[in-house]
């Protein structure tokens, strides 16, 4: 058996060989210092699970409790650290709100995570003093646990917004004479610029308690081609392609679409002090697309989608997850970051794009210009960390060809030295299982555990002010910089 230090020197000895000869065409990404961009927000990074799952299992045991320490180590590995509680089951009548033990016992578990919660009540048909209960409760117990409340999911039911208004405030009111300080996001829809637009003009200024807009996103579209179908019989639904979704979501991205909804939001809150976030969002809507969103495809697009969201002045991202996803209509969740499994939780290969940027950690963006390639090949974000480290994220998303790249950083004076954390599949196939997805060659195990290492890289890939490395088909990585900078 190969001990852990061996192995870590031959994937130090792979990486660096692997550098670019001088015969080989290499791809420059530069990364300057000004204009930097936005700030990444410490809780940027986090998940959204349905109301439902608060309640207690077949064998009384509930998902979100303090003792659960596979599921706390599973956050904490991959850095989780918003909290988002709604989807279709809060403002579903067929399916039970949760009690206040089971409340209790979410912010219990949240405060030993380290979370922050936002908490969703019933809009639909919903009682404002059921809502002022939950309020007074986590007023009396966890305030320090809360982020903000949520009123409702997807309120499209409400056809007329005077009517949506006049709900949302009822119980906006009832939720505040419960806990005076309490603060509140929203719209929690699919994107609708006039919703928002109307939200942040009625309670985002003076006592409206409104301080962010939330809105949804699946920017892939359904996962079936019935949905409608779908909503009678979940056995009559039709998938689509999933050959096809995997080329998707590892191709560029599709920008068009990120930025109307971007567009939006900033319209919403320009001359606010609101913030903007995407609560509730993942690859494909109808719980996901088997081979395709539980699949390595969805690690890449999830690196880049975070790191698009952030580089353009979201505060964060709340990927939509749970063993199930759904109302009344529930199916396994295939977009799951992980799920339950015989010794813990199957850590899904999204979980791992997401650990991937939570390593980028808190600091603000600088210019990153890639050099043009063929189809655009490599995509580049980098973040300055205020003790002089600069980590740049790097993916190739060619299939079929590595990339051999050198990162000049103009804001440096020198490198003192760099390590990285490379994200990579068997046979560097988009179509791989979480098993075969890994982290500088190691799994997450079902403990939640990561075992593996930085690979600390050698003069040979240092030069001056730039770092080389190699990317394998379909792999990012984090390129760790500790840099001398310019006075």
């Amino acid at each position: 058996m190969l001990n852990l230090r061996h192995v870590l020197l031959v994937g130090a000895v792979s990486l660096i060989s692997a550098l670019p000869s001088p015969a080989k065409e290499t791809i420059v990404v530069e990364i300057g210092a000004d204009p930097a961009g936005p700030m990444i927000p410490a809780d940027a990074l986090g998940l959204s699970y349905e109301t439902s799952i608060l309640r207690p299992n077949a064998d009384g045991l509930r998902y979100f409790r303090p003792g659960n320490r596979e599921l706390l180590q599973v956050f904490r590995t991959i850095g989780v650290k918003s909290l988002r509680i709604g989807g279709n089951s809060v403002d579903d009548p067929k399916v039970p709100l949760p009690d206040k033990d089971d409340v209790r016992s979410l912010f219990l578990f949240a405060r030993k995570a380290g979370v922050k919660v936002i908490y969703s009540v019933r809009l639909q048909d919903g009682d404002p003093a059921s809502a002022a209960g939950f309020a007074r409760l986590i007023h009396e117990e966890f305030p320090d646990e809360l982020e903000c409340f949520a009123i409702g999911n997807e309120p499209s039911y409400y056809k007329d917004y005077r009517v949506y208004k006049e709900k949302w405030a009822a119980i906006r009111d009832a939720i505040v004479r419960a806990f005076p300080e309490a603060r509140f996001c929203g719209a929690d829809d699919n994107p609708k610029p006039e919703l928002i637009a109307n939200l942040v003009r009625d309670f985002g200024t003076g006592e409206g308690r409104l301080v962010q807009i939330t809105q949804h996103s699946y920017p892939f579209g359904c996962s079936y081609k019935n949905p409608r179908d779908g909503m009678k019989d979940v056995k009559l639904l039709v998938p689509v392609d999933a050959a096809e979704a995997r080329k998707r979501l590892v191709a560029a991205p599709p920008v068009g679409t990120y930025e109307e909804i971007l567009k939006g939001m900033q319209a919403a809150v320009a001359g606010t002090p609101l913030t903007f976030r995407l609560t509730e969002t993942n690859s494909f809507w109808f719980s996901g697309l088997e081979g395709a969103s539980d699949r390595h495809a969805s690690a890449l697009w999830a690196v880049e989608y975070l790191h698009w969201w952030m580089s353009h002045g979201a505060a964060g991202i709340n990927f939509h997850t749970g063993d199930r996803t759904g109302g009344s209509v529930n199916l396994p969740c295939r977009y799951a970051a992980f799920v339950s499994s015989a010794q813990g939780y199957e850590v899904r290969p999204l979980a791992y794009g997401m650990k991937l940027f939570a390593e980028s950690g808190a600091g603000r963006y600088l210019p990153a210009r890639v050099e043009a390639t063929p189809g655009n090949q490599v995509a580049a974000y980098a973040v300055a960390r205020g003790d002089g480290v600069i980590a740049v994220t790097l993916l190739n998303r060619d299939t079929k060809n590595e990339a051999g790249i050198r990162v000049d950083l103009a804001s440096a004076k020198a490198v003192k030295g760099a390590r990285v954390l490379k994200l990579q599949a068997r046979a560097n196939d988009i179509a791989a299982e979480s098993r075969d997805v890994t982290l500088n060659d190691v799994n997450i195990d079902e403990g939640g555990k990561w075992k593996g290492q930085w690979i600390v890289l050698g003069k040979p890939a240092i030069a001056g002010t730039a770092v080389s490395v190699t990317l394998a088909p379909a792999s990012a990585v984090v390129v760790e910089v500790s840099t001398v900078p310019q006075r």
